[in-house]
């Protein structure tokens, strides 16, 4: 391997690593800021705006895009934290535009949500968009066939099968359209994702 190659492999390193450390700044900051303004200065009415299904009123819609950022409690946003520090971290390893697919993802995982959640219920929360990543990550390994997310469905290992195990399990409190409909949004998005890298060939 040429030195050429070798700065080309150096170079692209860095430059995931640096969109890693990006993306913890773009997600994880706006959704302890926004939890510890709700909890001090906003009184909660922050989370009143979570996703109202199949409601066209303005809070609902600003749920879809904006739901993410609001937890109901700091055990909740601690969770979902702990599992988009990792996931968030293959995703900046692996995929050349994540801030603009984490923003589709962010909006299809909303809308799956506020189609598929029973009515006069409100789902807030981050774990829908870390379900949507997920399935992108799956849908880009199974169907896809990207080496990328491949390794990475390999390096999270059974742990996280057991995450989507459990959170596809319907349970009092937990939105299981949140968790569904962003493994559904990621999934498809991920089928059909394209990249600049050689496609695995399985046999």
């Amino acid at each position: 391997m040429n030195q050429m190659t070798w700065q080309n492999i150096t170079s692209l390193i860095a430059h995931r690593i640096k969109q890693v450390v990006g993306l913890y700044l773009w997600v994880l900051v706006p959704m302890w800021l926004m939890y510890f303004l709700n909890t001090t200065l906003l009184f909660g009415l922050w989370n009143r705006f979570g996703i109202v299904p199949r409601s066209l009123d303005l809070g609902s819609l600003i749920g879809i895009v904006a739901s993410w950022t609001m937890h109901g409690s700091f055990a909740h946003l601690l969770g979902n934290s702990l599992v988009l520090i990792q996931v968030l971290f293959l995703f900046g390893l692996f995929e050349r535009r994540a801030y603009r697919t984490i923003l589709i993802l962010i909006v299809a995982s909303g809308f799956m949500t506020w189609g598929l959640g029973s009515p006069f219920s409100i789902h807030i929360g981050a774990s829908g968009l870390a379900f949507a990543m997920l399935g992108f990550m799956i849908g880009g390994a199974v169907f896809a066939k990207r080496w990328g997310y491949l390794l990475a469905c390999i390096i999270m290992g059974t742990g996280y099968w057991l995450t989507i195990k459990q959170g596809l399990i319907p349970q009092d409190g937990i939105s299981f359209a949140g968790h569904f409909g962003g493994l559904c949004a990621g999934l498809l998005l991920g089928a059909n994702s394209k990249h600049d890298y050689p496609k695995v060939s399985y046999r």
